[in-house]
């Protein structure tokens, strides 16, 4: 009998369950479905509308509580397959509740060095940090189950997408911290491609830059946002990138205090 120490649910990349180094196949889209809706939320009973919804976008057949108990059954010989016991998938009266702890699934093991790696830093801890949240992403092997055809998954995984690109703005904030300016800039720009309306990251981009020593290319950025800003939103930087600015004019050497950089 296996034990969750030898298996894993995959969510960060295409949807898998693995024993060991061994990927025991999840057969049929509609498995696929219904183990991702509860795999998102283990240890709660997820209620059988809530599956349908992920399963057929909210357009369920008429067969739906068959198809729906088919899939169960499935899934549990999948489980099966893997060595773990048919009631690590429980019935419920009005839905169905995966029974895995959390260090058996990726997305939750992520969460967790992102939060602990958030706390390091806070403390000051650039280094225990970085190497936590390098772990932590080096997680995602891809779009969160990028192989799952649901509308209805895929805005979740769009909403887990921004969850990485938090942590990678992290990863970048801890990356000022330990004086790797060039690796911040890189992370930085590309997290502004994907949100550029977001002031706090023209901000981080503004000192890495200046912390460098390229107070033109800081410089720039500010004039890049407040043209998108502008022509995007109708509005002007706000106070913080703005503040952000005139130090960088007055060339404020408080400004290269932001990450209390450690030695390489």
């Amino acid at each position: 009998m296996s034990t969750w120490n030898d298996v894993t649910i995959r969510l960060l990349g295409p949807l898998a369950l693995v024993k060991e180094t061994e990927s025991i196949p999840i057969p049929g889209q509609r498995q696929r479905r219904f183990l991702t809706s509860l795999a998102l939320q283990i240890g709660h009973v997820i209620s059988k509308e809530r599956i349908s919804e992920d399963s057929w976008d909210g357009e369920p057949p008429l067969t739906v509580s068959s198809q729906l108990q088919t899939s169960a059954w499935m899934i549990r010989r999948v489980l099966e397959q893997a060595g773990l016991p048919r009631d690590t998938l429980g019935s419920h009266d009005g839905g169905y509740e995966l029974r895995v702890p959390p260090h058996a699934v990726d997305l939750f093991v992520f969460r967790d060095g992102v939060r602990k790696a958030r706390d390091e830093y806070a403390l000051g801890k650039h280094r225990e940090a970085s190497d936590r949240l390098n772990t932590a992403l080096a997680l995602w092997k891809g779009p969160a189950f990028v192989d799952v055809t649901s509308s209805r998954l895929r805005l979740k995984a769009e909403a887990l997408e921004e969850e990485r690109n938090t942590a990678v703005e992290l990863r970048a904030l801890i990356d000022i911290g330990l004086g790797h300016y060039t690796e911040a800039i890189s992370r930085l720009s590309e997290l502004v491609g994907h949100a550029p309306l977001r002031e706090d990251l023209y901000t981080s981009l503004m000192k890495a830059y200046y912390a460098e020593g390229r107070q033109a290319d800081a410089i720039q950025v500010y004039h890049q946002a407040k043209k998108i800003l502008r022509e995007q939103i109708g509005i002007n930087p706000g106070a913080r990138m703005t503040n952000t600015l005139q130090a960088i004019l007055r060339q404020d050497e408080r400004l290269l205090q932001v990450g209390h950089p450690e030695r390489r």
